[in-house]
């Protein structure tokens, strides 16, 4: 019997270590998380899923907390009502919240990424955690009168959903462009073709290539991917203010929260070469993007005692104050770092790194809105 012990207390830890040891919002926010990373590589729609995904977890956290205040249940949000008359509850609080939350999150999940080329796999997380949480994926009722933490979850989900088909980002038209169409036709890579010929080299130009492989990974359909989201400024906003806005009309009304201005452009320059502030611009992006050959032997340090750091006051406004900011060929701007690391009161030790390994990773951060898996497998982080 002896030499069955070992064997059971491994089959025992396995089970008991292979259960979530998180919180039912950490465990949907990384099957969200599953989901977006098996979608089209649309970070609009992305953030507008990650907002309403907040939602229903912070109510269904809230509506169990004596001091807290629910923001979309019984409240009228950003122009859309959501009546609740309450809930007749007894039992155990936490599991109550988490059948809130799991039900609602489930509903969601399977409503926004029905289309998505990862949906089945988004699918098996999501109903692989519904199951581990003992929780039935057939109860669809939405009626929670009863006490019902469960009916409570699909409620919550049902009104978010309807909130979204009129929140203004056309997702009934799987966010189609409705107003919005490109002035200059598409360029096509296989050819040449110079500036005259566009109707406006200041405006957007879409490309058409022969296979087109988004950012995620999925080849689409359409090899002339659309211009992403431009009619969404009237999309309902969680934290941007109406003092902010400003409405200009491009053919159809744009709405422009802190609008920034417009950029340099082509036509407006009289200046040669590199001081023409257009030329900088892109002269900087084609240098910058030198800094990611990984053949390139520079280090640089990326420490909080060498990077960052740098005063509001002394952001760039005008072009020359840019061209000051930015450190063109080597890479970075003019932060010089913290002295003291506050909790140690001691300096940060050199974090040396080649240039190019950390420009890699910030380049695939950026467009990619996370961190890819394959970075992920060998453990390198920003």
């Amino acid at each position: 019997m002896k030499k069955i012990y070992p064997l059971l207390f491994l089959l025992l830890s396995c089970s008991v270590f292979g259960q979530s040891s998180h919180s039912a919002a950490r465990e949907w926010n990384e099957i969200l998380l599953t989901g977006i990373r098996g979608d089209f590589a649309r970070p609009t729609v992305h953030a507008r899923n990650l907002f309403h995904s907040s939602i229903i977890l912070y109510d269904a956290w809230a509506l169990f907390d004596d001091t807290s205040q629910t923001v979309f249940l019984g409240k009228e949000y950003q122009d859309y009502f959501c009546d609740f008359e309450g809930l007749e509850f007894s039992g155990d609080a936490e599991e109550a919240r988490s059948a809130v939350m799991s039900y609602g999150m489930y509903r969601l999940l399977l409503h926004r990424f029905a289309d998505s080329p990862g949906f089945m796999e988004l699918r098996s997380a999501a109903e692989g955690y519904m199951v581990e949480l003992g929780l039935d994926l057939n109860f669809t009722s939405t009626d929670y009168r009863e006490g019902s933490a469960a009916a409570l979850g699909n409620y919550l989900a049902e009104q978010i959903i309807a909130f979204g088909l009129a929140d203004g980002s056309n997702e009934d038209v799987s966010y189609n462009n409705v107003f919005y169409f490109p002035v200059n036709d598409p360029l096509i890579l296989e050819s040449s073709q110079t500036v005259n010929e566009m109707n406006d080299p200041n405006r957007w130009q879409p490309l058409a290539f022969d296979v087109f492989v988004d950012q995620s990974g999925n080849v689409l359909p359409n090899n002339i991917p659309d211009f992403l989201s431009p009619e969404w400024g009237v999309v309902k906003p969680f934290a941007l203010k109406e003092t902010d806005l400003e409405i200009l009309n491009n053919g159809f009304d744009s709405y422009i929260y802190r609008d920034p201005g417009a950029p340099p452009s082509i036509q407006n320059s009289t200046a040669n070469g590199i001081e023409d502030p257009y030329k900088w611009n892109f002269a900087m992006v084609a240098a910058w993007s030198a800094h990611l050959d990984p053949n390139d032997p520079t280090e640089i340090d990326i420490s909080p005692g060498s990077i960052g750091n740098v005063s509001p006051e002394n952001y760039p406004d005008s072009f020359e104050e840019y061209q000051n900011f930015y450190r063109f060929a080597e890479g970075g701007d003019i932060g010089q770092g913290h002295d003291l690391n506050p909790v140690t009161n001691a300096p940060y030790a050199p974090q040396m790194v080649k240039r190019s390994d950390y420009a890699r990773v910030l380049a695939e951060f950026w467009p990619m809105g996370r961190i890819p898996k394959r970075l992920r497998a060998t453990g390198l982080r920003s």
